[in-house]
Formats: structure tokens, C-alpha cells, sequence
């Protein structure tokens, strides 16, 4: 009876506390896919709809900013590589549903022109959101793979502000001000050691430096 009770509880409780783990694990996951889809609905939304009427200081520091810390939130929470991947393009998508009712509804039009003010267009701005997911679950790894994924996605941020910086558009120093300012959190909250930090700075540098000679090219 004792080696009976011992074998129940140590054997056959293993698989059912494995598939009771899977299953809060996959329930998180829904979760977040769920949030990152609304959650970029509600800010794409209200984005579009303040467009015009904010002021452009607001503008610069709300867009594309918001977005893309909520596409750094459920990319790092997410389970898994492809789990990541998939909430950066709902938060994208929920984010191009937000804006194209906002302009239907509050404006009375279709802004396809472009999500925000990303660099590129509506396909970039896309598409950069979409990385950012993976990306920033990828810099939770504490390796030389999380600071170049780090990197990539400080990068980004400051790519936002560099075409205004290269226009000087009246909202410039908001937008560097802004991507700076997340660039750090994100780096004080990814990075641990100095070495990992001092990495992940060098590459997110040298990409938004290199995107602004490549846009000074154009």
C-alpha cells in the first residue's frame, strides 16, 4: 500500500500537473493575443480620432509610441517565439482597424495613407509594430542573442524620430525625446549587466544611424 500510494502520487500526478501548467500557459497566451488585439484597436482608435485636434506635441509623444510599447508588453509576455510573433501582428492589425474606423466614424474618411507616423508608410509601420513582438521576447533572453534582439528593438524606437529629425518637422525633439526615454526603460528592464546594456546600446545605434543615412540617401 505505501509503495502504491507513493507510485500514485509521484507517478501518474506528474502528466496531469504537466497538462494543468500547459493549460494556464496556453490560457495566458489567448489572453494576451486577446489584449494585444484590442488594446491596439483602442489605440489606433484614439489616435486617429485626436488627429487634427491634439496638439502636435501630444501627437509626437502618443504616435507611434504607444503602440509599439504595447507591442513590447505582449511580445515579452508571450510563451514563446511564435506566441510573440503573433501578438505583434494582432497588435498591428487591431491598430489598422482602430484607425480606419476612427476615420470613418469621427473624420468621415479612410486613412490609408499610412499607421501614424512610421517611417515608410502604412506597410512599414506594420510591419515594425509586427517585430516588435518578437523582438522583445527575444531580449528577455540573458545572452548575446537577447542584447542583439534589445538592440534591433531600440533601434527601432529611434528610427521613429529620424525622419523628422531629417525633415526637422516641428515635432522632432518630442519623438527623440520620447524614443530616448523608452529606449532606456526598455534597457534597464531587459539588460541586467552592464556589458549586456553597453551591447544593446551599440546596436541600436548603429541601426537608427544607419536607417537615417539611408533615408538622408533617398
Amino acid at each position: 500500500m505505501v509503495w502504491a500510494f507513493s507510485w500514485s502520487r509521484h507517478g501518474p500526478l506528474g502528466p496531469e500537473q504537466d497538462f494543468i501548467a500547459l493549460d494556464r500557459r496556453d490560457r495566458r497566451s489567448q489572453w494576451y493575443l486577446l489584449a494585444a488585439l484590442l488594446g491596439g484597436a483602442v489605440v489606433g482608435f484614439v489616435g486617429a480620432g485626436l488627429s487634427g485636434a491634439a496638439p502636435s506635441w501630444l501627437m509626437a509623444v502618443y504616435d507611434p509610441y504607444l503602440i509599439m510599447v504595447l507591442a513590447v508588453v505582449v511580445g515579452a509576455g508571450a510563451a514563446g517565439f511564435g506566441w510573440a510573433l503573433l501578438n505583434g501582428c494582432m497588435a498591428a492589425f487591431g491598430a489598422l482597424v482602430g484607425q480606419i474606423t476612427a476615420g470613418a466614424a469621427i473624420h468621415h474618411d479612410a486613412p490609408f495613407s499610412g499607421l501614424g507616423s512610421a517611417p515608410g508608410g502604412l506597410v512599414a509601420g506594420l510591419t515594425i509594430i509586427a517585430v516588435l513582438g518578437p523582438l522583445s521576447y527575444g531580449a528577455t533572453r540573458c545572452d548575446r542573442v537577447g542584447g542583439v534582439c534589445y538592440g534591433f528593438a531600440s533601434g527601432l524606437l529611434l528610427s521613429m524620430a529620424a525622419e523628422e529629425m531629417l525633415t526637422l518637422t516641428e515635432e522632432w525633439p518630442y519623438a527623440l525625446a520620447t524614443s530616448a526615454v523608452l529606449g532606456i526603460g526598455f534597457l534597464l528592464l531587459f539588460r541586467r549587466r552592464l556589458a549586456d546594456r553597453l551591447f544593446g546600446v551599440a546596436i541600436g545605434l548603429a541601426y537608427s544611424v544607419g536607417y537615417g543615412m539611408v533615408l538622408q540617401s533617398l
